[in-house]
């Protein structure tokens, strides 16, 4: 029989984080060498993911994005796996649409699905020109927002998925020195990424192989929070990495790998297939 995991009430802003593992890749070029093409190029990205805990299978992500004309379109799937399937079978559907502006996303709409064994939700976030995101939640939420989430908290915020578009101004501008103002429907949070320089990544036959762009990530909780040692260890500065990887014909990039500290061992999320192809 399974059991519901402790964990499962974290796992939106658990996952929302190993999502920034969780993006899609294509060729690359290095960043000094890279044409600069418009950001609108129509493009369609699909990627697959792997998500380990100490060694053991711990999920997918499965993403799929379209680019073009200035809009973005991403939905992903991440679902338990393995080992962790024993004990709180998990699956989020996630949804973000909205454009370009700038070095910055703009979210119209965000849709999370959740489902377990024993529940489900779905929370959508909608994103008036001006002013906060308005939220609907099925069920409902007794508390509104979140414990001590106020409306100011939420101004000028975008959900977690749409923060794995990470859009530049020019092909030579770096995709981290960024703060990233988050907002899942519960959990306000900024996520801070600081360059570390560029890399190789090596990844596999029909995985992404060639140059990245590494950052720490820290993580500044801002409000929406119950458990303190899970913002302790997401607030340690140098508990998490990710490395990005330029979208090929824009100025836009994209995570490709992952990991992250935690109590029970290191975590890694990695792509394991990607496909992009042009949309015209």
């Amino acid at each position: 029989m399974k059991q519901k995991s402790p964990l499962s009430k974290a796992s939106l802003p658990t996952a929302t984080l190993i999502s920034a593992f969780c993006l899609f890749a294509g060729p690359v070029s290095a960043p000094a060498m890279a044409e600069t093409l418009p950001t609108n190029l129509p493009t369609n990205l699909k990627v697959d993911y792997s998500i380990a805990l100490g060694g053991f299978n711990l999920g997918t992500a499965d993403v799929e994005a379209n680019l073009g004309d200035g809009i973005y379109q991403l939905d992903a799937t991440v679902k338990t796996e393995g080992i962790a399937d024993q004990f709180f079978e998990t699956t989020f559907a996630l949804e973000s649409r909205g454009s370009f502006s700038g070095n910055r996303v703009k979210p119209a709409r965000f849709i999370s699905t959740y489902q377990d064994a024993d529940s489900s939700r779905r929370v959508e976030l909608t994103y008036p020109s001006r002013g906060a995101p308005v939220m609907a939640a099925e069920p409902a939420y007794g508390d509104g927002f979140g414990p001590h989430v106020q409306l100011n908290d939420i101004l000028m915020t975008q959900d977690p998925i749409s923060a794995l578009l990470l859009p530049t101004m020019t092909a030579t501008a770096s995709p981290c020195d960024r703060s990233l103002p988050l907002f899942d429907g519960r959990r306000r949070y900024d996520l801070q990424l600081r360059e570390d320089g560029m890399t190789e990544i090596n990844g596999g036959e029909n995985a992404y192989n060639g140059p990245a762009m590494r950052c720490t990530v820290g993580m500044l909780p801002v409000a929406g929070y119950e458990r303190k040692t899970l913002i302790k260890l997401l607030a340690r500065e140098d508990s998490i990495r990710v490395w990005l990887a330029p979208l090929e014909g824009s100025d836009v990039w994209i995570p490709v790998r992952m990991t992250l500290r935690t109590p029970f061992g290191g975590a890694v999320m990695r792509a394991t297939r990607f496909e992009i192809a042009s949309n015209e």
